[in-house]
């Protein structure tokens, strides 16, 4: 076999550049420039740099599958979410990736399009791909896809639900508690006609808790609980507003709305402002999530806050520091949500005491 000569420019007469180049070129050992790539954690800045340069100068592309079969390690993770129709998720992905990246690691995305079947084959592909680890904005609840993750052996971190039994790891919140909480807080300002407008609940048990607690808060005040309307799926903008539209038809004293999810909260806003509602004193609206634009919205959204980036970065921690070889511990960590007040849901005048009672503090728009 006639061995690949080099040319002057470091290149084969493959025309390949390969990591020796690099190394030559930057003046290190290979060991060290792999590493550089790899483990940059564990090299000097300035290595870090000279390496960089020369991958610049060079024209160099890793060749990762290689160095995964020989490591027995791929350097990605993957991130399943159950929609991408879903903005709250974006804040998730975004801490994660940033924590994974600075350490070396390269996130891939699935969308389980919330179905259990699809989730199940992406986290095959996924481990038959070799990914080191798998981050999931859900709890999974397939059967098949549980087993799977178990046999892996990979680390595994849920997110985003508080499960009862967790396969690895996990970093959420109580989803029930926190819809409860909200809901209570429209009960508080003296609303008594109140609906719910939730996202599609299959393959979606945050859904359902939080159902679960809207119910229970609706219950515990002696109020109809006839106002609850499921969203179809796929799930568009505007999707909220006609089930507004359905909850004054079935209910003209309507008062207040609470949304399983911060979009939901801002499409019905807006479809109430277009109907001439007034809000919040036509129509109070609350929502739940991660979403930004909530506070910039006109009157500014009240919503049951939770900290998704956290969520993210957490998660993202817990991986590396498996795949270091060091222990997590706690394994299991609920990050918490916060019911802050804002215009969408000011008390009506007559109703100020009613909101001092319970506690509940107006946040500055």
């Amino acid at each position: 076999m006639v061995k690949a000569t080099r040319q002057h420019d470091g290149a084969t007469r493959s025309g390949r550049i390969t990591l020796q180049d690099v190394a030559n070129t930057a003046g290190v050992s290979l060991v060290t420039a792999s590493r550089a790539f790899r483990q940059p954690g564990l090299v000097a800045q300035a290595t870090r740099v000279a390496v960089q340069a020369a991958v610049a100068q060079l024209g160099y592309i890793p060749d990762l599958v290689a160095g995964s079969l020989a490591a027995r390690a791929s350097h990605q993770v993957a991130i399943v979410v159950p929609s991408l129709a879903t903005p709250a998720f974006m804040s998730t992905i975004s801490g994660a990736t940033q924590v994974l990246q600075a350490h070396g690691y390269q996130t891939v995305l699935g969308d389980a399009n919330l179905s259990r079947e699809t989730e199940t084959a992406l986290i095959a592909t996924f481990l038959g791909r070799r990914v080191d680890a798998i981050i999931l904005a859900d709890v999974v609840q397939s059967q098949e896809a549980r087993g799977l993750l178990r046999r892996s052996g990979v680390p595994v971190v849920e997110t985003w639900t508080l499960g009862a039994e967790p396969i690895d790891m996990n970093v959420g919140f109580d989803n029930c508690a926190a819809a409860r909480e909200m809901t209570r807080h429209l009960i508080a300002t003296g609303r008594r006609h109140i609906g719910m407008i939730c996202g599609p609940l299959q393959q979606n048990l945050r859904g359902r808790q939080r159902r679960v607690g809207y119910f229970e808060a609706i219950g515990e005040a002696g109020l109809a609980a006839d106002l609850f309307i499921e969203l179809p799926y796929p799930i568009r903008f505007g999707d909220a507003g006609e089930a507004l539209a359905e909850l004054a038809a079935r209910r003209p004293q309507l008062d207040a709305v609470f949304c399983s999810g911060d979009s939901f909260a801002v499409d019905a806003v807006l479809a109430a402002q277009r109907r001439g509602w007034a809000v919040p004193d036509r129509l109070a609206i609350a929502g739940l999530g991660d979403l930004d634009l909530a506070a910039h919205l006109v009157p500014a959204l009240s919503s049951a806050v939770v900290p998704g980036e956290r969520m993210g970065r957490l998660a993202g921690e817990m991986i590396v520091a498996r795949l270091s070889g060091r222990e997590v511990a706690p394994k299991v960590v609920d990050v918490g949500f916060k019911v802050v007040v804002r215009g969408s849901t000011a008390p009506p005048a007559d109703c100020a005491s009613v909101s001092l009672a319970c506690g509940i503090t107006r946040k500055s728009e």
